[in-house]
Formats: structure tokens, sequence, C-alpha cells
């Protein structure tokens, strides 16, 4: 725990702000099917976070793969159990949920489940950023 108490640091908004109206993380873990690597990197890239990014309330979003095995090792790093992570940024879990409801939600995703073996996904609240614009 810090030493230095939450106002001390500035942190008067993020204590004003209901946590359900914070901005958020979606973690989405993508391991393609054999033989579906490119189906699936071009199902996420060209498809899903393309029609992500059109969306009310959507801040950014990144696409990560993991650093080769042998360099992870010389770094005691772990390493990611999936081939893709994809991160996306949205000002509320209120928009996240909108466009997970809408029609266009189901037909991109739908493309990156068949090129798919296994999709898990986390939700994070975004506590301080730096650098990430707010879509307000």
């Amino acid at each position: 725990s810090s030493p230095i108490k939450g106002e001390e640091r500035g942190d008067r908004f993020a204590r004003a702000v209901p946590r359900h109206a914070r901005m958020i993380s979606l973690h989405a873990y993508l391991t393609p099917k054999e033989g579906n690597e490119e189906a699936l990197e071009s199902a996420i890239r060209d498809k899903w976070i393309a029609a992500m990014a059109e969306q009310p309330g959507f801040s950014s979003a990144v696409m990560l793969t993991p650093f080769p095995d042998e360099e992870l090792t010389k770094l005691n790093a772990l390493k990611p159990r999936s081939t893709y992570e994809v991160v996306s940024f949205w000002r509320s879990e209120s928009d996240r949920k909108a466009w997970v409801a809408r029609p266009i939600h189901d037909q991109v995703f739908s493309q990156v489940e068949d090129a798919a073996d296994s999709i898990t996904f986390t939700l994070q609240t975004v506590e301080h950023s730096w650098n990430l614009q707010d879509p307000i």
C-alpha cells in the first residue's frame, strides 16, 4: 500500500465517479484453431476491432502477440497461454454492454469465434491512465 493517501495523489476525480461509470478495459485472450492463424488475425483486425472502433464510448484498442518463448525465458517472464490478446478501452461498462447488444457485434464476432479454438476474457476498471484519451 502506498504511504501517500489517494487525495494527496490527486485522485479526487476517480473517487467522485461511481465504479460502474469509470473507464474500463476488456482483455480478450484468443487462440486459433489449427491452421486458422491468418483467418483469426484477419477476423480480429478487419472485422471485430474495425466495427468496435465505430461504436459510441469506444476509446482505443490494441492487438498483442507474445514475445518469442526463448526471449521470455531469458527474462524469466510468464509465457502467455493465448496467441493473441486484444485490449479495448471503453468510456464505461454500459457503453461496452451496448456494443455487445448490437446486431453488428454478433455479425463480426461470429467470424472470430469460427476461427478460434479458445476465447477467454476479463474486464478491469481503469484507475489511472497516461496518454489514454477518454472519449467523453
